[in-house]
């Protein structure tokens, strides 16, 4: 922040990871372990919301898999699923030491597929949907204030004319009109949109 002297912010990053094919090539399988070290970590003021550098030790480390390609044909689907356990490792606030990382959920997850109704021909239809998920995180580094897990179930429908070269469509977002939280800073978190629709007609050529 301004006025305030610090040492750079330092990361180490260690990735193990591996890709596995199916079905003649249809589905991809990945697989990824990692681990995240940082030093002078850059914190977000509980006080102001200001950014400030501070000598603490972070660490993450985790998995990540997804999965995505072709279930039948004209089913797509791609599913994700991530497992973060990060924490600080050192503080000069020694009741910080082992506690959460702020915004890092433990876990999440999302899936999301689309089947196409007689792909290339005047009467097709394409429609999909599915959940984006996060489990709460903290919002300062004492993880004395939460933000309760978010829970967006999203779907769409589209259907294509004059040769595929136009496109209508409606998506719509948390159809369960549930109470998410978005743009998390500092002590603070803004409520998501609520149950929303969206129309849409685009051309390409």
């Amino acid at each position: 922040s301004q006025n305030q002297k610090g040492h750079p912010e330092r990361s180490r990053l260690y990735e193990v990871g591996g890709k596995y094919n199916a079905f003649n090539g249809r589905m991809g399988f990945t697989v990824a372990a990692f681990r995240l070290e940082k030093s002078n970590a850059i914190l977000g003021s509980d006080v102001n919301g200001s950014v400030i550098a501070s000598s603490d030790r972070q660490r993450n480390q985790g998995v990540e898999l997804s999965a995505s390609g072709e279930i039948l044909k004209n089913w797509q689907v791609i599913a994700t699923y991530a497992y973060y356990d990060a924490r600080t490792t050192w503080s000069a606030t020694a009741s910080n030491v082992g506690k959460h990382i702020i915004y890092v959920p433990k876990n999440s997850a999302t899936l999301w597929t689309t089947y196409a109704v007689a792909p290339h021909t005047p009467w097709n239809l394409t429609f999909g949907g599915g959940p984006t998920w996060r489990e709460g995180v903290w919002l300062d580094t004492a993880n004395t204030a939460r933000v309760p897990a978010n829970l967006d179930w999203s779907a769409m429908i589209s259907h294509s004319f004059l040769d595929n070269h136009w496109r209508i469509a409606m998506n719509g977002y948390n159809l369960a009109n549930r109470l998410n939280y978005a743009n998390l800073f500092s002590n603070r978190a803004v409520p998501a949109v609520g149950r929303t629709f969206l129309f849409s007609v685009s051309a390409h050529y």
